[in-house]
C-alpha cells in the first residue's frame, strides 16, 4: 500500500518515521524540503508537488495546523482531490472543522475518494514513539481497510463512527485539558502567593482529587524550567474557538467555552502564539 503523506511538522515527521520503521512505502510532501531530509535518508520518496503525492498513492494522510491549511491542500486545481484516483482513501490527522471535513469529504466521495478523520493525541513525543491515541471517524469498511497504518503510528485507537463523531471527541478532549491548564495555573499561583512550596503542591494534586493528566504528565517538568509541549498557543486557540463554535451552533451550555477563547487569544498576544500552550498558566487575567 503506497502512502502519500502531507505535512511534515512535529506530528507528521514522527508519524511518518514510524511507517517507515513498518515498512511501509511512503512519499512526503512538505512546503518546506528540509523537514523531508531526515524521512528521504530513513527510506521515503520525496514528491514536489502535492499533485504528485496524491497522483501515485493507496492513501493519502494529511497533518496539517488547521482548516485553512487543509482546504488549500485539498481543494482547488492543484488539490489533492484533483489529482488523486478514484479508490484512493484519505485520512487526515489534523483537529479540524467539523463543517471544513464534511465541505470536503462530500467532495471527495464525488470523486469516489473515501474520508477518514483520525485527529491524534499525545503530542510529537506519542507521534515519535507511535504511541499516539486515534479517535477514528468514517465508514467501518474504509476504517478496516487503514486500521494497520494507525496501528503502525498509535498504541490506542478509538473508532467512533461518522467522521464528525471523530472530531468533536478529539476537540472536546482538548477543552478539557485547556481549562485543566488554566485552573492549574492560577491554583498553582494563589498556592505560591500563600507561601505553600509549589513542588509540594503539585505532589498534593496528583494525590488528590484535583489530579489530571496535566498535573500528573506536565507540572513537575514545568517547575524545574522545561517548556513544555510543542503543541503551541496558536493550535490551543484555535481548538477552543472551534469547540466555542460548536457550541454556539448545537445551543449547549459549555459555560467556559468562549471565556477560555478569549484566555487563550490573549496568551498569544501576550507570550507569543509560537510558545507552548502551557505558557497560558502564567497569564493573569
Amino acid at each position: 500500500m503506497q502512502i502519500g503523506f502531507i505535512g511534515l511538522g512535529n506530528m507528521g515527521s514522527g508519524m511518518v518515521a514510524n511507517l517507515l520503521k513498518k515498512g511501509f512505502e511512503v512519499s512526503v510532501y512538505d512546503i518546506e524540503r528540509s523537514k523531508a531530509e531526515t524521512l528521504i535518508a530513513a527510506g521515503a520518496s520525496w514528491r514536489n508537488s502535492i499533485p504528485e503525492v496524491a497522483g501515485d498513492a493507496d492513501v493519502i494522510m494529511t497533518s496539517l495546523p488547521g482548516p485553512k491549511q487543509l482546504e488549500a491542500v485539498m481543494l482547488g486545481d492543484a488539490g489533492v482531490i484533483s489529482h488523486a484516483s478514484s479508490g484512493t482513501i484519505w485520512l487526515d490527522t489534523g483537529t479540524n472543522s467539523i463543517e471544513i471535513m464534511t465541505k470536503i469529504s462530500g467532495l471527495a466521495e464525488e470523486q469516489k475518494i473515501d474520508s477518514i478523520a483520525a485527529p491524534v493525541s499525545g503530542g510529537a513525543k506519542g507521534a515519535e514513539t507511535g504511541t499516539l491515541s486515534m479517535f477514528v471517524g468514517g465508514t467501518q469498511e474504509t476504517f478496516d481497510k487503514i486500521k494497520g497504518i494507525l496501528e503502525a503510528i498509535g498504541s490506542q485507537i478509538y473508532y467512533v463512527g461518522p467522521l464528525s463523531h471523530a472530531i468533536l471527541s478529539k476537540l472536546l478532549i482538548n477543552y478539557l485539558c485547556f481549562i485543566n491548564t488554566k485552573a492549574l495555573g492560577e491554583v498553582l499561583s494563589l498556592g505560591t502567593e500563600a507561601g505553600i512550596d509549589p513542588k509540594q503542591l503539585t505532589n498534593m494534586i496528583q494525590a488528590g482529587s484535583g489530579s489530571s493528566w496535566v498535573a500528573e504528565k506536565l507540572l513537575p517538568s514545568i517547575l524545574e524550567g522545561n517548556p513544555g509541549p510543542a503543541f503551541t498557543l496558536n493550535l490551543a486557540h484555535k481548538d477552543a474557538c472551534l469547540v466555542n463554535e460548536l457550541n454556539q451552533s448545537f445551543k449547549t451550555s459549555l459555560e467556559f467555552s468562549e471565556r477560555l477563547c478569549e484566555v487563550l487569544q490573549q496568551a498569544c498576544e501576550t507570550y507569543g502564539g509560537d510558545k507552548s500552550f502551557t505558557q497560558m498558566m502564567d497569564l493573569k487575567s
